[in-house]
């Protein structure tokens, strides 16, 4: 091992034939030597990788992890997170980190913070009352946080990767309209000068900030194609217009012959505003996402249809396409989402006639249903036939 002075570190070739460096970053409380390493294919790249981490040790761009606390390493990663985040979702997560976990496990040191402090935290927010959803936000930070904390070799192990979260009562706060409450919704809608955008959303399942963000120029009335580009989000009170929420979200849908004939209409009466928005402010200026949200709630309470979010709009038209037999993965797609079983488990709703229809007595279940269904023998054959000659 060829050693140098002034803990410069060193370089060793491994057995393997590769070269691994390492310095020291000073000293615990013990006396021990707190070391940083790594390892490269050839000792030329081992001897750059050791300089440049000297280097960003002597800028305070490596700290000694027995002296990096929780608090510091989340405002830090959260930063260096930000140009991979959306702003909104970037936001959240600085909220999340300054509200709730900084003052819950920021004093602690990174290399002292056990599972056991995770699932504290946990706890005493939900004892708090926080959602179900703010607490999985909270974790998603914390794991994603401290694996890079283990990847910079910082800490050995990520406390949050198993520390689970407390049991919640499932609860059901999104909602589905029914055909004769849609029905009802549309009537009152209708009054509106934005009634169409209602109409609108419940025959494709845009998202709120991808209706604010639809411009004519994304809009095939002649091939019935509309081109899901843009979204906007709402941070700090502020209207922001980026990418859709997620790769899924950038998305061509097909469009229904009476959405098309509703959209054709509601330019001829319209017009184009001119920044080329679909639907516009009583200004012709792009909508702001939460004044639709509060519009929706009060449509719906002259409809007599109790409290209903814009968002459930969204809901109504994957239930009553899934009810409607749509494949789940047609579903999905055209709603933007990554994953089927992220429709599966959010917005499927099984409305009454759905129960009724598949309601049935014994004697029906019962009733031997002739199947086509072949032996097993059948099948071993088959599996045999296409196995490769041993």
């Amino acid at each position: 091992m060829k050693r140098r002075t002034n803990g410069d570190g060193c370089v060793k070739k491994l057995p393997s034939g590769s070269h691994r460096w390492q310095i020291t970053l000073g000293f615990d409380e013990h006396g021990r030597q707190i070391l940083k390493s790594g390892t490269e294919k050839t000792k030329q790249d081992a001897e750059r990788a050791r300089v440049q981490a000297l280097a960003d040790h002597s800028r305070g761009l490596l700290p000694v992890p027995s002296q990096v606390k929780v608090g510091e390493w989340l405002s830090r990663w959260c930063a260096l997170k930000r140009a991979n985040l959306a702003p909104k979702t970037h936001a959240n997560y600085q909220y999340v980190i300054d509200r709730h976990l900084i003052p819950l496990l920021g004093h602690k040191k990174l290399q002292d913070l056990k599972p056991s402090d995770v699932r504290a935290a946990y706890v005493h927010l939900a004892d708090r009352g926080f959602s179900k959803s703010l607490l999985h936000q909270a974790r998603v930070i914390l794991r994603q946080a401290l694996q890079e904390a283990v990847f910079d070799e910082l800490v050995a192990r990520n406390a949050a990767e198993v520390a689970r979260l407390p049991s919640f009562k499932r609860s059901q706060t999104a909602r589905a309209l029914d055909t004769a409450e849609v029905t009802a919704f549309l009537r009152v809608a209708s009054e509106h000068r934005l009634g169409r955008l209602f109409a609108f959303v419940l025959s494709t399942g845009l998202r709120r900030g991808e209706v604010c963000a639809l411009r004519w120029v994304n809009v095939d009335l002649e091939r019935g194609i509309l081109r899901v580009r843009e979204n906007v989000t709402v941070v700090h009170g502020k209207a922001v217009l980026g990418a859709p929420k997620t790769e899924a979200g950038v998305r061509d849908l097909h469009l229904a012959s009476d959405t098309v004939a509703l959209l054709r209409e509601h330019r001829r009466e319209h017009g184009v505003s001119p920044n080329g928005y679909v639907f516009t402010n009583a200004r012709g200026e792009r909508l702001y996402p939460d004044s639709l949200t509060k519009l929706a709630g009060k449509l719906a309470q002259r409809a007599k249809l109790g409290d209903v979010r814009f968002h459930d709009l969204r809901h109504t038209y994957a239930s009553l396409m899934l009810a409607r037999g749509v494949p789940m993965e047609v579903v999905s797609e055209k709603l933007g989402h990554s994953r089927p079983s992220t429709t599966a488990d959010i917005y499927r709703h099984v409305f009454a006639e759905e129960h009724e229809r598949h309601t049935l007595d014994l004697t029906e279940l019962l009733t031997p249903v002739p199947l086509k269904i072949r032996s097993a023998a059948k099948r071993v054959e088959d599996v045999d036939a296409d196995e490769p000659a041993a």
